[in-house]
């Protein structure tokens, strides 16, 4: 029987926001790209296009400003491409702490953080999502864009909602989150399908939503 095929996917860390997010905790909060944010994306997409470099036709964005921006910028004067906006490619939903600075935090939860910093699936944000929610939608989604038939896809979302894309395609345990750096505006490719997510889920998850507890 013919191995599942692997799906190339063009990923990209949406631009800088203005600046006074820069410092904060954004996930569902919806700030726009800064000056400075918009004019990286756009240098990328120029050093992309001089170096040949194909753009994926079907895109899939997170339905962040910040995120669709970057997908306006990336793909403007090119083509028509196909693109979908998608929740699950948000970043997690830190809740009651959205737009607050690390100093801002209450200590108690400061401390939390750092502690669960090698159990992530042990974290959860007040009023907002908890680490195994979030890993259950994004990897949900991943599922969903996996199984329709395009070659190359473009994904545009966050800092960790491609932490987790990049989990998924290389096995890796959850554990490394945190040692998985994404900046801002960066770009990287990899290759991945269906089989790659579904196994990670099956690591990571008892029933639907819930996590294994040696994580």
């Amino acid at each position: 029987m013919e191995a599942e095929k692997k799906r190339r996917c063009f990923l990209f860390c949406h631009g800088e926001m203005t600046g006074s997010e820069q410092e904060k905790f954004c996930g569902f909060t919806d700030p726009p790209l800064s000056n400075q944010g918009k004019k990286s994306v756009l240098n990328l997409r120029d050093k992309l296009v001089k170096e040949g470099f194909a753009l994926p036709s079907v895109w899939y964005v997170s339905d962040r400003r910040r995120a669709i921006q970057s997908f306006e910028i990336m793909t403007a004067g090119l083509y028509a491409p196909v693109v979908r906006l998608t929740e699950k490619l948000r970043e997690i939903n830190f809740g009651a702490y959205e737009n607050l600075t690390w100093d801002e935090l209450p200590e108690e939860f400061r401390v939390q953080y750092e502690n669960y910093r090698e159990y992530p699936m042990r974290l959860s944000f007040p009023l907002g999502e908890k680490f195994t929610e979030f890993c259950d939608r994004v990897s949900t989604g991943a599922l969903e864009i996996l199984s329709y038939g395009e070659d190359d896809i473009g994904l545009i979302g966050h800092q960790g909602s491609l932490k987790l894309w990049k989990l998924m395609a290389s096995a890796s345990p959850v554990s490394e989150f945190f040692d998985t750096e994404i900046n801002y505006g960066e770009a990287f490719s990899l290759e991945i399908n269906a089989s790659d997510v579904a196994n990670w889920r099956h690591r990571h998850f008892g029933p639907p939503g819930k996590a294994t507890q040696d994580n």
